[in-house]
């Protein structure tokens, strides 16, 4: 299917700002990309800021898009380990970072200090977003009587945040074309770290 120009701009900001940093493109820039004049840029965007805007949306729309919901995790623990479980969100995650999403997130990384949007995807959908969903899984695995009683909002933020490094790790291989096994790898054992600390004694 043919891309619109929207989204051949859309996808030309996406590379360029992971790559050069937002104040680092100009709208002129993007356009040579396309293949367009400036001028028609504005027929679909008004500025450059719109365009961070719609991709800053973008990735807070797609980042949980693949994960589990709280009846298909009810579900999954029927026949699932709880390690187990941990481990297929993480699947479910790396599926979510398609090339895009993921050179948004470096995007989001290095513009959190300059911009206040980037800044509140930071703290909310990739800091507190995700513990609040952990808790609310551990919730479920003491509910079914699979895990000892524990601080859950502790040990969600201890999951997440050790998970949100390692995310950073792995963008790294991507941008770098490196092998992302290792990292996964890390990902797999920070998760068999906490469900052994979560067990039943």
């Amino acid at each position: 299917m043919k891309k619109s120009t929207k989204q051949k701009i859309f996808e030309s900001s996406v590379r360029l700002f992971s790559k050069e940093g937002y104040n680092g493109v100009s709208m002129r820039e993007i356009a040579k990309d396309v293949g367009i004049k400036e001028s028609s840029i504005y027929n679909h965007y008004k500025n450059k800021e719109e365009i961070l805007s719609s991709l800053l949306d973008y990735f807070a729309e797609t980042l949980t898009a693949y994960r589990p919901n709280e009846e298909e995790i009810e579900k999954m623990l029927n026949y699932m380990s709880v390690e187990d479980v941990f481990k297929q969100l993480i699947i479910s995650f790396g599926k979510s970072l398609n090339g895009t999403l993921d050179a948004i997130a470096r995007i989001i990384y290095t513009e959190q200090f300059r911009n206040e949007k980037a800044k509140k995807l930071m703290l909310e959908n990739m800091i507190s977003e995700p513990s609040r969903f952990i808790t609310k899984v551990l919730k479920i695995m003491y509910r079914k009587n699979l895990i000892k009683d524990i601080d859950m909002k502790l040990i969600a933020d201890e999951y997440n945040y050790g998970l949100l490094a390692l995310t950073f790790e792995y963008a790294h291989a991507v941008n770098n074309e490196e092998d992302t096994a290792p990292v996964i790898k890390k990902m797999f054992k920070h998760v068999s770290f906490i469900c052994e600390y979560i067990k039943l004694d």
